[in-house]
């Protein structure tokens, strides 16, 4: 069950790692036409890209050191599940996204399900 968990958490955390980089690399010309991207659009773009990645390297640290980070992976999986928030708050405003977003939505709410299983994993090992 712990080994399940770490690579679960850890293949998670590995997809917004991959979309930031690609989102790096690209920028606001992912999303938008090139021409109506902006110095100031791509610029926040490629900064949330990086940020982005950041849920990788904390659940790297996670996985090595579980029995102690359950503050680190609470504070972490609630944050990114605000951020599927953000994106229903976004749909309330603009409609909805593609199906990509929408699973993007989902996976970002529904990371906090590692919570009670990351709890039950560390109490399991004793």
């Amino acid at each position: 069950m712990r080994r399940t968990f770490q690579i679960a958490l850890l293949v998670a955390a590995f997809i917004p790692f991959a979309l930031g980089v690609m989102n790096l690399i690209g920028g606001a010309a992912l999303f938008v036409p090139p021409e109506d991207v902006t110095a100031r659009l791509d610029s926040q773009m490629r900064f949330y890209a990086a940020a982005s990645m950041l849920p990788f390297f904390i659940a790297i640290w996670i996985v090595r050191n579980l029995d102690a980070a359950g503050p680190v992976l609470m504070i972490t999986l609630l944050t990114i599940a605000l951020t599927g928030i953000a994106r229903l708050y976004s749909v309330t405003q603009y409609g909805l996204p593609g199906p990509e977003m929408i699973a993007a939505i989902v996976v970002e709410i529904g990371v906090i399900l590692f919570i009670p299983w990351h709890r039950a994993v560390v109490r399991a090992a004793g």
